[in-house]
């Protein structure tokens, strides 16, 4: 019996974006067509579907398993939940079900200057909610708990330089099945010059990385003409840099302005932040986008990459 996509979302859990994509770019499902061209998929392929819905929800890069066969993807999906079960059961941890419930005891960790019960909490949450649900809903909200119980005195300073070094340790790790392809974009990353707040330009480079862009990290305060040199030597398809602090600042506009003046004209500039949007000057430029969160970023990577392919 054959579906149409919608109904192969609704089953498999994977949604029809998702699902095109990964036809698209990675070929990992090959639908029959109606005689209107609308796609058809079998009972097998929306089973194959839910497999590499598991994966990736279990950190694994959906570049590197489309192409695996039935039998495969049994074998890695059996050895990933059985490497999740065993994580759930050697852990004496109480047993934490939602995000916040992730987020209160990650802070609570940080707070008592746990830094191993930090990093056994972070890589349960991947396990649980996968790399992409743990960047969004626990490393995110983590980050500005920890940030905000700073400024109110709640969260003590060695406390919170703990938990943002864990986190940063976190957003480095490699992820099991994280290999990109090997016709992946490239996308480089990094702050300009006086900016140094960091974690935001690493959880887009973690971000990139999930979603199977090919990334160079720059890390943070780096000159505009710097940034341009790596992303014309790498022959990247986009350039991604984070504004965090101060907002408006005539130095930091004049770099995103030269910056986007310094790359080539097919190049995407992505400006993100908590201060994107004290520069609509330069968000004005072709060719400029602006994110205001993960889930953004991740829309637009998604956008690149059909174009790139």
């Amino acid at each position: 019996m054959q579906h149409t996509i919608k109904i192969a979302s609704h089953q498999s859990g994977v949604s029809e974006h998702v699902i095109r994509i990964w036809e698209r770019r990675y070929c990992a499902l090959s639908p029959c067509r109606s005689g209107t061209n609308r796609r058809l998929y079998s009972e097998c392929e929306i089973e194959r579907l839910r497999a590499l819905g598991e994966l990736t929800a279990l950190g694994h890069r959906i570049s590197s398993i489309a192409k695996l066969d039935k039998e495969a993807l049994e074998q890695l999906l059996a050895q990933a939940r059985a490497r999740r079960d065993h994580t759930f059961t050697v852990d004496a941890s109480p047993p934490l079900q939602s995000h916040s419930d992730y987020v209160k005891a990650c802070t609570e960790a940080a707070v008592d200057f746990d830094g191993e019960r930090l990093r056994r909490l972070l890589h349960r949450a991947r396990v649980q909610f996968g790399q992409r649900g743990t960047l969004l809903s626990v490393v995110t909200p983590l980050i500005h708990a920890l940030g905000h119980g700073w400024q109110e005195g709640a969260v003590r300073t060695g406390a919170e330089h703990l938990g943002t070094a864990i986190i940063r340790e976190y957003l480095l790790a490699p992820v099991a099945g994280s290999q990109c392809g090997e016709n992946a974009p490239e996308i480089v990353i990094a702050t300009p010059s006086g900016e140094v707040h960091e974690l935001g330009a690493m959880l887009a480079a973690s971000t990139a990385r999930d979603l199977g862009w090919s990334v160079t990290y720059l890390g943070p305060n780096l000159p505009s003409e710097e940034i341009a040199a790596c992303a014309k030597a790498r022959n990247a398809k986009a350039v991604a840099v984070s504004v965090v602090y101060p907002g408006g600042s005539p130095g930091v506009t004049q770099q995103l302005s030269d910056l986007r003046r310094a790359l080539p004209s097919q190049v995407a500039l992505i400006i993100g932040g908590r201060v994107v949007d004290t520069y609509p000057d330069v968000l004005k430029q072709n060719h400029v986008h602006c994110i205001s969160d993960l889930s953004d970023l991740e829309d637009l990577l998604a956008k690149l990459s059909c174009k790139a392919a």
